[in-house]
């Protein structure tokens, strides 16, 4: 990531060189050439008015290319050279024929000026001028040599380079700086996911900011408690079927070594082992149907068989079959319809979740007590009450009545034959539906159920 940073700020940084150094140089060749043209102007005017004639031109030229430091040749219309300010030196172009192409753009009327690089570096003006007498054209040109402005420019580059390589610097050392502290945290968060994706679930990772980072810190940290929340919960599952499960077994091991280890065991006794026995199976049963049960609810992602269903129907139903439990309570079963409801759910599962809530609270409400189902409903959702007069749950437990195998009084419970799993599954069954259920209770004086189901599924 630094580099990639280092890399996107030398870019814009060596564009602006060249463009800085293109700038600088045709602003001085600009110049120099507006210093020029005029220069050349004055030439084409005193060779036209003296009609090229050498003898009146040569001093002038000679004397205007010292003042001004430029070589000034004069061509007529053949393109030969007539006159050479540098008419002494080896290279004097007197006599010469210059076929170039300003030199022929110049004798057909076009001014130009053109630039040439290399080991000196020259400016070269090409004007037009007339011969009134023979009313041919013929050029002025006047080269100037312009190393003066490539070596300040060489100067100004040196100095440019060196402002840009401190600044190159500087940036690569912030970046670096800046990535690092962007980066430490992230191999912090990395260190932590390494130990947790061994087993590490208690690890967190610190949180010392407001920042990017220390969002993404806390909300790994809310999913590790979560997770770690799901491996206790497993844990305490597991534990919970292991011991629901050794209890039954080690009746059924106990009692059938009894049988087994009397050699006449009166019938009354044998009959009455075995009943136990069967007891303790059926009480297995239970646990693994619920257990079933519970699985199948939890497999969110299974569809539901969604129909049609009318409530007030079903509730009644679930009534009329829990009514001889509730008989041999001697517990009075109430029902309430303030208005009919027609709901879409998956009916099989919705039975097994009322019915598991109304049965616990037959089940745990004292001879003469009541428990009161209710129907009513709102523009969106079913809303169905459980209240019972029974013993109540604390505040402390209310939290927990949902969790797998939990229970407020084990001894109670399994005096009713309970597997701790009815409300889990109702608590499942509930959600899978995207409902929600609420109890609100108190010790001795009994607890209400409210389950809120959206009559259409959404």
């Amino acid at each position: 990531m630094a580099l990639s940073f280092v890399s996107l700020s030398m870019v814009p940084l060596l564009v602006f060189n060249f463009t800085i150094m293109a700038t600088i140089e045709e602003y001085f060749v600009n110049d120099r050439e507006s210093e020029i043209q005029p220069r050349a102007a004055i030439m084409s005017d005193i060779v036209a008015r003296f009609n090229f004639d050498t003898r009146h031109i040569q001093t002038r030229v000679r004397s205007r290319s010292a003042d001004w430091d430029v070589r000034i040749v004069v061509i007529d219309y053949r393109a030969r050279v007539i006159e050479d300010s540098n008419w002494a030196a080896l290279d004097s172009l007197i006599g010469q024929t210059l076929l170039r192409p300003d030199v022929l753009a110049a004798l057909n009327g076009d001014d130009t000026t053109t630039l040439r690089r290399g080991e000196e570096n020259v400016l070269y003006r090409t004007m037009s001028t007339r011969n009134e007498i023979s009313g041919q054209n013929g050029v002025v040109m006047l080269v100037a040599n312009i190393d003066d402005i490539y070596a300040s420019l060489l100067e100004i580059r040196t100095q440019l380079y060196l402002i840009s390589l401190a600044v190159a610097l500087l940036v690569i050392v912030v970046v670096f700086v800046v990535s690092h502290r962007l980066i430490a945290p992230l191999r912090q968060i990395v260190r932590v996911v390494q130990r947790m994706s061994a087993g590490q679930l208690n690890l967190r990772i610190p949180v010392n900011s407001r920042n990017e980072y220390s969002i993404l810190a806390r909300t790994f940290n809310n999913m590790t408690e979560k997770l770690e929340q799901v491996e206790k919960t497993r844990e305490e599952f597991v534990s919970n079927v292991s011991h629901e499960l050794k209890t039954p077994l080690t009746a059924i091991k106990v009692l059938s070594e009894s049988i087994l280890s009397q050699d006449s065991v009166p019938e009354e006794v044998s009959r009455e082992f075995m009943q136990d026995i069967s007891n303790e199976v059926d009480r297995m049963v239970n646990i693994t149907n619920d257990l079933l049960a519970l699985v199948k609810v939890d497999q969110r992602e299974q569809s539901l068989n969604i129909s049609a269903t009318n409530l007030n129907t079903l509730v009644e139903e679930i009534l009329k079959r829990l009514a001889p439990l509730a008989e041999q309570k001697k517990v009075v079963l109430l029902y309430e319809e303030v208005r009919p409801v027609q709901i879409e759910a998956d009916e099989v599962k919705l039975v097994l979740a009322i019915s598991n809530i109304v049965e616990n609270g037959i089940k745990y409400t004292p001879g003469g007590g009541t428990v009161k189902v209710v129907i009513d409903a709102d523009l969106q959702n079913a809303v169905i009450t459980i209240q019972d007069t029974g013993i109540g749950i604390p505040d402390e437990e209310q939290d927990k009545i949902f969790n797998r195998f939990y229970r407020v009084d084990k001894m109670r419970d399994r005096d009713t034959g309970g597997t701790g799993l009815g409300l889990a599954i109702s608590h499942s069954t509930v959600l899978l539906h995207n409902g929600s259920i609420r109890i609100t209770s108190k010790p001795g004086e009994g607890s209400v159920f409210v389950i809120r189901l959206p009559i259409r599924v959404s």
